[in-house]
């Protein structure tokens, strides 16, 4: 789902600064990194993982069809300009890790034939792509960025990925983990990102996360510093918990 959306100009300026209050507040809030926000995810994390596994998944469901309902009913389906840096969204759980660019490796091994350890600025130094891309997070916001990095499909070469391999494990700074079959990551353009917007933002991810086009943003893993490719279908952080699996933005199951 990548595409062209229009760049923020006056007008769009305009149409954001009449949204209701609501809408400003949403925005801040998922865009933000404050103590209330923290506070919510921890709070909503808690409430649902006490649930058994599968009224977890019932309860998926309910919230991704009412938030689908809510975002036609608020104009989020309908936001194409391009999104400012300021009001991207993002969430992070835990806590938005320190990675020192200077010392960062990306480790790229499993089911290859020739596993990597590569640093910053090798990864700077590979073919890249700069797409406009489009990401909806299953809590509801919508960012329409620029972003830059180094096509999956790429790697998956260089690294001579075994035919044995049907997934790749991304193993996140935070602790965070996701799965994602390599057809798919083939079939939506996936590609590791190091600027948003033309900028390195900490809290989107930097020094390099995923982006992966048509699926939800829990797919988008940030803080990426190993890339492992297996041969069995191990599922990811929120799949083990509930969430949607293939995660194509509209899934519920």
């Amino acid at each position: 789902m990548g595409g062209s959306f229009p760049p923020v100009t006056d007008v769009s300026l305009s149409r954001m600064a009449h949204r209701s209050t609501v809408s400003r507040w949403f925005i801040r809030f998922n865009a933000g990194d404050s103590w209330l926000k923290r506070a919510t995810l921890r709070l909503s994390y808690y409430a649902f993982i006490i649930l058994p596994y599968p009224l977890r998944r019932v309860a998926s469901a309910a919230f991704i069809i009412s938030v689908l309902a809510m975002k036609r009913l608020t104009g989020v389906e309908r936001q194409n300009e391009l999104t400012p840096l300021e009001e991207v969204g993002t969430l992070s759980f835990w806590r938005v890790p320190k990675v020192d660019v200077s010392s960062f490796t990306l480790t790229i091994d499993g089911a290859v034939g020739h596993p990597l350890v590569l640093r910053y600025d090798q990864l700077l130094e590979m073919p890249a792509v700069e797409r406009e891309v489009r990401m909806d997070c299953v809590g509801g916001f919508r960012n329409n960025t620029v972003m830059k990095g180094v096509p999956l499909s790429h790697l998956i070469d260089l690294t001579e990925v075994q035919d044995t391999a049907r997934r790749a494990v991304f193993h996140c700074a935070d602790g965070y983990r996701e799965t994602i079959p390599l057809v798919e990551l083939l079939k939506h353009e996936a590609f590791l990102v190091y600027s948003v917007n033309g900028e390195h933002v900490n809290k989107l991810g930097y020094p390099l996360r995923l982006a992966i086009p048509g699926k939800y943003g829990y797919k988008w893993a940030k803080w990426v510093q190993r890339l492992e490719f297996v041969a069995d279908d191990r599922k990811g952080y929120w799949e083990r918990r509930g969430l949607p699996e293939r995660a194509n933005v509209g899934d519920i199951w």
